[in-house]
């Protein structure tokens, strides 16, 4: 994958601890607040829906009998995303400093609006499960869809914007770790998240 070269002027003025801190609280604090609105709503959903699926509701037909493949994709996906967001994260502290700051800003600006966004979805999905309406289904379409063109976003810049000398800095192992854990963290949430799910939960 083709890496940029440093930028001149003040776009290069390196992101220093600023970028370490915006990392940190992007990558983890964000991530950790979204992972809470996932735990609420599981518990929720197992508590008012024990009798009729409970938590499972949220995949809609994909876990309807004969789409047992699609979820099985679904469950290895995620597997995936997940461990492949940790060598993403150790890869954003090893170069967060040594990128220009304005590039620390549009990685981690990318990823803050997937993150925020993404913070509606199980609250919505909650109420669409509780209580059906077209204007539910078609807000958290639209709540996908944004969160996935955000993912796309943090992924190009994280993997094609870094500057070839920033990139070098770290070992190949991590760095192409690194890149492959945000490619399918990104591409997970921008297909099977917004496009292939959407249809399969609509009531």
């Amino acid at each position: 994958m083709m890496a940029q070269p440093l930028l001149a002027g003040a776009e290069a003025v390196r992101a220093g601890k600023y970028g370490v801190c915006l990392v940190a609280v992007v990558y983890t604090l964000l991530g950790l607040v979204l992972c809470g609105t996932y735990a609420w709503g599981i518990i929720r959903l197992d508590g008012e829906f024990k009798q009729s699926g409970g938590a499972m509701k949220l995949w809609g037909r994909i876990n309807d009998k004969g789409n047992e493949w699609l979820l099985s994709i679904y469950f290895t996906s995620i597997g995936l995303a997940a461990i492949g967001y940790l060598p993403s994260l150790a890869y954003a502290f090893f170069i967060a400093p040594e990128l220009p700051r304005g590039l620390v800003n549009r990685m981690c600006g990318s990823l803050a609006c997937f993150f925020v966004t993404e913070l509606f979805w199980m609250p919505m999905c909650v109420a669409y499960i509780e209580s059906p309406s077209s204007l539910v289904y078609t807000l958290i379409r639209l709540q996908l869809a944004v969160s996935g063109i955000s993912g796309l976003c943090w992924f190009y810049f994280k993997v094609f914007a870094v500057p070839e000398e920033v990139e070098k800095t770290v070992g190949a192992p991590l760095r192409l770790s690194a890149k492959a854990g945000t490619a399918i963290f990104a591409l997970h949430c921008a297909i099977l998240d917004a496009t292939v799910w959407p249809p399969f939960f609509h009531q």
